[in-house]
């Protein structure tokens, strides 16, 4: 296999926590790409999947993945993406919260096998936290289930 390959993640969010959080009307789930929020939708949708295309190398170090691109977020050894909670005023994003969706737990025999076989590999999320509010910080095991 060459050094550098693509491989797309799908990221499945579900049970979003509705569009009002304390004085906001106007909540907004988008995933962050570079510094820029894209295609965010409205927090009351029953669910959203946002697909990620990513370059993933093999880590000389580690052995581990390294996951690249604009979605990519970190450093080669704790790579996440962000998904961003906010609200959108024309092309404006004002954001207030954002969760990580690390990938540093993905083995490298796991991506390779996603390449070998044209695979995506998925996540699905809860995005409601334990108080009813939008998901932040860093997706714990128990809000997220991987499929690889």
């Amino acid at each position: 296999m060459s050094n550098q390959h693509e491989i797309e993640v799908l990221i499945h969010c579900h049970n979003l926590p509705g569009s009002k959080f304390q004085e906001r009307i106007g909540v907004r789930l988008g995933i962050q790409k570079g510094k820029d929020v894209i295609e965010d939708v409205p927090a009351d949708v029953a669910s959203v999947t946002f697909k990620v295309p990513l370059r993933v190398t093999k880590n000389s170090k580690s052995g581990q993945p390294n996951f690249l691109g604009p979605f990519a977020h970190g450093t080669p050894d704790e790579r996440f993406i962000y998904l961003c909670w906010g609200e959108r005023q024309d092309s404006n994003w004002e954001g207030f919260r954002r969760a990580k969706v690390y990938l540093s737990h993905l083995s490298w025999e796991s991506v390779e096998k996603a390449i070998e076989n044209g695979r995506t590999m998925e996540a699905v999320v809860n995005m409601t936290d334990a108080k009813g509010g939008p998901l932040c910080a860093s997706v714990k095991e128990d809000r997220i289930e991987w499929k690889v």
